[in-house]
């Protein structure tokens, strides 16, 4: 059965995310980072499910080639420190996009004002904050930061923050 995943930041190739985020990313090595965030990426995503990446994909262009190495049918959120032409992304990602509206969820990769979800998204999933949350319920960080480095099953998503609702 195919599934749902998110999870936003990967920043491959940023060398000084780790040194940003030393308690989630504790390696010793760019190399290092990528094969474990790659590993757990494909531990957990089958190659037909479905991978919403919010934002901050790679550092650098000569870094988006990481996406053929991981599993899934992959659709990118843009986020701000992805700035390179747009066929590079779509070598890899399914789609790109700068928002997009999933269910009655906003995506985006910088949380929204409160106002833009209104009545008409119950939460603004997104990414760029890393291990930090708004600190409101309406949002989500999925942030690989905020999940040990893993995309995030949308069923267990909601579990975690909505155990009501299915989003199967």
């Amino acid at each position: 059965m195919q599934k749902t995943f998110f999870i936003g930041d990967t920043h491959f190739g940023h060398k000084n995310i780790m040194s940003f985020e030393p308690v989630a990313r504790p390696f010793s090595s760019l190399e290092e980072m990528h094969e474990v965030m790659i590993d757990r990426w494909n531990s957990v995503v089958d190659p037909d499910d479905i991978v919403y990446h919010l934002g901050d994909f790679c550092f650098g262009k000569g870094w988006i080639w990481k996406a053929s190495l991981l599993n899934g049918d992959k659709r990118l959120i843009l986020g701000n420190h992805d700035s390179y032409p747009m066929e590079e992304y779509l070598k890899y990602f399914k789609w790109v996009r700068g928002v997009y509206h999933w269910k009655d969820c906003i995506l985006t990769h910088i949380p929204i004002h409160p106002n833009g979800l209104g009545k008409r998204f119950k939460f603004n999933i997104h990414g760029h904050l890393h291990s930090k949350t708004v600190g409101d319920d309406r949002y989500i960080n999925v942030s690989c930061e905020r999940n040990n480095l893993y995309p995030i099953d949308a069923t267990e998503l909601f579990k975690q923050n909505q155990p009501s609702d299915s989003y199967d």
